[in-house]
Formats: structure tokens, sequence, C-alpha cells
């Protein structure tokens, strides 16, 4: 069945015309005419007769004008569902929940307009464990932060270059300098994420190298509470500068000017390479990521 024939048929009824129906459909006339002709021969009935200088569908015409309009949306509603798939749900699988608040709403918004029936679940998982809950096939994309990976068994996207800076309440001794050096934070009380984190592993990291000795005050595994410690001057903290954007802009908490170039890390989404994606994933990604061509949302 060539589904262009009865796409053909609803336009000429529309316009009563074969001339205006080829010029919105881009045929020639005599192309839209072989089609109207092709159908009247496969259902041996004449569609259409002119009646004062139009093109009127006949009683058997109006019949298949019905069914023609049925057969063109169940073949829409055939490409959304088959091809589109706007229905349906993925897993993404994160160790890094927090930064997850703060990035993807947006776009989870963005895309909910476009894909109200896709549900999207955001599954929490251990330090580490985003690759292999990838290839046993345990989550659909993968959320990290890390400096970029190579793996041949993942294909990985980058999002954003995420820094990381050093924050502390705005009357803390070292937030009214122009700069400062690891040395600076000698002595310092020190808020810390949980250990085994990428945050705090390259905060550490930092602090090893310049032999920085300072005093471990709190130790939690919440960016939010971290924040909330440093702003009531409990300590010096070190976040993602997405995570501490609103406080730094309403004066609550005040970047250190470290001079120290090695604070950042790629947010990624990260996927097997042997993963067929479907159409509202691919934008999915595509709509976060936008480093390769995806159907447009």
């Amino acid at each position: 069945m060539d589904i262009s024939l009865y796409k053909t048929l609803l336009e000429v009824a529309k316009w009563q015309n074969f001339t205006k129906a080829s010029e919105k459909l881009g045929y020639a006339q005599s192309s839209v005419t072989a089609q109207i002709q092709k159908l009247e021969m496969e259902y041996g009935v004449e569609i259409f007769e002119r009646f004062d200088k139009k093109m009127m569908p006949t009683p058997a015409g109006q019949i298949l004008l019905r069914y023609a309009a049925k057969l063109i949306r169940v073949f829409e509603e055939s490409k959304i569902n088959v091809a589109g798939q706007t229905t349906g749900s993925f897993t993404i699988g994160t160790h890094e929940t927090t930064l997850c608040s703060y990035m993807l709403p947006p776009f989870l918004g963005s895309f909910k307009r476009c894909y109200p029936q896709i549900s999207i679940a955001i599954t929490e998982l251990l330090e580490n464990d985003t690759f292999r809950a990838l290839k046993a096939g345990e989550c659909d994309l993968g959320f990290i932060v890390d400096r970029v990976r190579h793996d041949p068994d993942l294909i990985f996207e980058t999002i954003q270059e995420e820094e990381f800076v050093v924050v502390a309440s705005p009357d803390h001794p070292l937030a009214s300098r122009d700069a400062i050096v690891p040395q600076d934070l000698n002595g310092c009380e020190i808020l810390m994420s949980i250990p085994g984190g990428k945050c705090r592993n390259l905060f550490e990291d930092m602090l090893r190298k310049y032999r920085v000795k300072y005093r471990l005050t709190y130790e939690i595994n919440s960016f939010e509470t971290l924040k909330k410690c440093a702003l009531h001057g409990l300590g010096v903290t070190f976040l993602p500068r997405t995570t501490v954007t609103s406080e730094i802009q309403t004066g609550q908490l005040a970047i250190l000017p470290l001079d120290y170039p090695d604070f950042k890390l790629t947010v990624q989404l990260c996927y097997h390479a042997k993963r067929q994606l479907s159409v509202p994933m691919k934008n999915f990604v595509g709509l976060l990521c936008k480093t390769t061509p995806h159907e447009p949302l």
C-alpha cells in the first residue's frame, strides 16, 4: 500500500482543485492526476467529479476519504510509537546524585515538554559502579564526573567541564585576600565530603601535594549540608561551582581566590557502545551534550 496516494487524495479533497493540491504537495499536476487515477483503478470507482469548476468527491469518494483519513492517522501513530517511541522509560545511573539534582532539572523540563509520556528513573549507584551497571544492562545511561575516560565498551559524551572551588563564609580571614596559595590553608578547619568521592580526591590531592596541614572538622555526604556548614562559619569546604552559584551571587558564601589550575573535572553521559538508543534517549543525550547530531527536539 502506497500511503502517499491517500495523502494526495486528502489534499485534492481539501483544495477541491488538482492544481492547488499539486502546489501544496510539491508534485507536478500530472503526477497528482496519475495518483488519483491509480486509486480509481484500484477501487474500481470514480472518486472525484467536476462541479462548478471544483473537484468534488463522489459518494464512493466520500467513503474513501473517511478511510484515507483513518489510514493516515494510524500510519502517523505507528511512526511515532515504533520509530519515535513516545512512551516508555529509561534509567540513568549515577553516584553524583547531588550534582544531578542541580544540573538535570532544566533539561528534564525541556525533555518532558517534548516527550510527556516518557518516564526517567535516576538510580543512585556506589562509587565507581556506574560502568559495571552500564555493561550489565542495569541502567541505560550513566552520569559521571571524572577525568575524560576511555573504555572500548562505552561511549562518553561531554555535558560540560565542571570547575571545583574552595568556599567559606564571607567573613573568613582568607575571603578578603586578593589571592591565596595552597599553603595559606595550613591550620584551616576543613569540611570534607566522604572518602572516595571524586570531589574529595581532587581536594586531597592538592593538599597532599603542598603538604598542607589542616584540621578535618566534619565529613558529610551532602553538598547541601557542606554548604550550610560553611555558610555558618564551621570551616572551609570544596564543592562544584554549579552547586554554590546561588550562594555566591547572594553573598552568603565566598570563593577563596586560590591560584590552582587543576580543579576541573568533566561531567559526562555514557552508555554501552553496543546499545541501540531509542529516539527519545538520543534526543536526551543531544539535549544535554550537543556534541553529536541528533534528531531535533
